[in-house]
């Protein structure tokens, strides 16, 4: 029993591990979606600056475009952590599985442990209880 334990404090570590990683990755997920959000915002803002001044409106293109393409490229690590993130939601599935696995089989190393403890009480009581009606028989006699 004692491995099992060890078995499933290692395995209750990775996935620890695991679920850390995943916090971390929804973290940066979350970032990127924020500075996505701000960008759009900064665009929207320079589009009404470009439309009350007219001088602006000359650097507004080269503007948007950097701003198009810093969104695709979050776009596309956004695309890359959802990956990561399926992935790693997989194995941390796969390690719960391998913990509840082994405190299953730590559950049922138990029970039996106290099935044979009751049953061997039993044969000691029912040995008593057998020496206590021989003596019984014999003083009668």
């Amino acid at each position: 029993m004692k491995g099992l334990t060890t078995l499933i404090k290692l395995n209750k570590r990775k996935l620890d591990e695991l679920r850390r990683e995943m916090g971390s990755l929804e973290n940066q997920k979350s970032q990127l979606q924020l500075s996505s959000t701000n960008l759009h915002k900064e665009l929207q803002d320079e589009m009404q600056a470009a439309k009350k001044q007219a001088e602006m409106s000359g650097f507004f293109g080269g503007f948007a475009k950097r701003i198009q393409k810093r969104q695709d490229e979050i776009a596309e690590e956004i695309r890359s952590l959802d990956q990561k993130m399926a992935k790693l939601a997989n194995e941390i599935a796969e390690a719960y599985a391998e913990v509840k696995k082994f405190e299953i089989a730590l559950e049922n190393a138990k029970r039996r442990e106290a099935e044979e403890e009751r049953r061997k009480e039993t044969i000691v009581m029912d040995e008593i209880a057998g020496q206590q009606h021989r003596r019984k028989e014999n003083i009668e006699d």
